[in-house]
């Protein structure tokens, strides 16, 4: 069963990372109609929430008609998911859904019951309590994040397009949730609020300027010397105190977090369909009162995520694909380009990057690339505001 999990998962991904040829929806208040795939190329600029057609496409950039106009859109602003407002963390499903959901379950259980339980055997929760940290996580979703996009609400949906979360979001979110909790029990989580809240407040201004507005992206330390970053399903971006250590600017924050965040906004995690209520409710009424359920499809989800952390990495086009998205996120945010560059040509001179090589292409490699990338955008976002790097980074425990 779990080897159908797997192979399930990695064909979704599949089809999902290609951006397969249909309908892509304008996501984000940067997206323009290029003349040519290239983000400084002229371009018209694109109402939220317009529908363009796809035609082809190259590296980063789409191919698209919209109207009588044929033009170029990066992958960045656009999304195949259908536009719905941001989710809110901790949100429950619709009530009408729930009480259906929790009547059928009840109907189920006692069918079970006369059974002898074998038929909620295969729902039972795989993995214990010792696998998840969710208190810590929710230490983390609980901070208060304001940036400046969000007082002006540059990037609100037309209201026609606001009127609930996508499906596919809530159980993305659902799944990073879980993968989150994880990796905060293997490492431990920082809880250093001060400078947590400056990291979210850059990582929030750039994730603004991309396609995933549906997401509340959160942006955590994770305890440990390792130089390494994680992108999780559903906007949970976490960066261990190594990897801190090495940044020397605001840019170069800016520039990981871009990276990460180009992971997410390119479906890199692949794509997850509507999770089913009703076995979500019988999964619940398994689990211990109070606790997050896990059921045995995420679970076999979240072991084949983990293992890309720390075994086999992503797919290689996969990296050079966020690299070149943390170029232009970051430069559409008002940062330099080279940030991303920078860190990553002093990482390839530190010995104790280990576990970022072993699962990322080689790093000289990586800074000479992005070299080319850097020449082909410009900073449009206007200014960055006050260096608050040398302030924070005193806190790095």
């Amino acid at each position: 069963m779990k080897r159908t999990y797997l192979i399930l998962f990695l064909l979704i991904c599949s089809f999902f990372n290609s951006f397969a040829k249909g309908i892509l929806y304008v996501q984000s208040p940067k997206a323009k109609l290029l003349t040519a795939p290239q983000l400084t190329a002229d371009g018209l600029p694109l109402s939220m929430g317009e529908s363009l057609t796809q035609t082809s496409e190259q590296g980063l950039f789409v191919q698209v008609r919209n109207n009588d106009k044929t033009g170029w859109v990066s992958k960045l602003f656009v999304s195949p998911l259908p536009p719905s407002e941001k989710i809110k963390l901790g949100a429950s499903s619709n009530s009408s859904e729930t009480i259906l959901a929790r009547q059928r379950a009840s109907d189920f259980t006692k069918t079970a019951a006369a059974r002898g339980l074998s038929e909620t055997e295969k729902l039972r929760v795989r993995g214990g309590a010792e696998l998840y940290d969710f208190d810590s996580l929710r230490w983390l979703e609980s901070l208060r994040i304001e940036t400046p996009a969000a007082k002006q609400k540059t990037n609100s949906l037309p209201a026609s397009f606001s009127e609930s979360v996508s499906s596919d979001t809530k159980q993305e979110v659902k799944v990073g949730r879980a993968l989150a909790a994880r990796l905060i029990q293997k490492y431990g989580l920082v809880k250093e609020e001060e400078f947590t809240k400056y990291i979210n407040r850059v990582g929030t201004k750039i994730a603004d300027n991309s396609s995933r507005g549906d997401l509340n992206f959160r942006f955590g330390i994770l305890d440990s010397d390792e130089i390494n970053a994680f992108a999780c399903p559903g906007g949970f971006i976490f960066l261990t105190k190594g990897s801190l250590r090495q940044i020397a600017s605001e840019a170069e924050l800016a520039g990981v977090l871009s990276h990460e965040i180009g992971h997410i906004v390119l479906f890199h995690n692949g794509s997850f369909e509507k999770m089913n209520v009703f076995l979500e409710i019988v999964t619940g009424m398994l689990g211990p009162s109070g606790g997050e359920v896990i059921s045995a499809a995420t679970s076999a989800t979240l072991d084949e995520l983990e293992k890309q952390f720390f075994e086999t990495g992503r797919d290689i086009s996969f990296e050079w694909d966020a690299d070149e998205a943390g170029v232009m996120l970051a430069a559409q945010s008002g940062y330099p380009p080279n940030g991303l560059g920078d860190y990553l040509a002093r990482l390839s001179k530190v010995p104790n990057a280990k576990q970022l090589t072993h699962t990322h292409p080689d790093t000289a490699t990586r800074v000479a690339k992005l070299a080319k990338v850097e020449t082909t955008v410009s900073e449009k976002g206007g200014p960055v505001g006050k260096e608050e790097w040398n302030q924070f980074k005193k806190f790095i425990p």
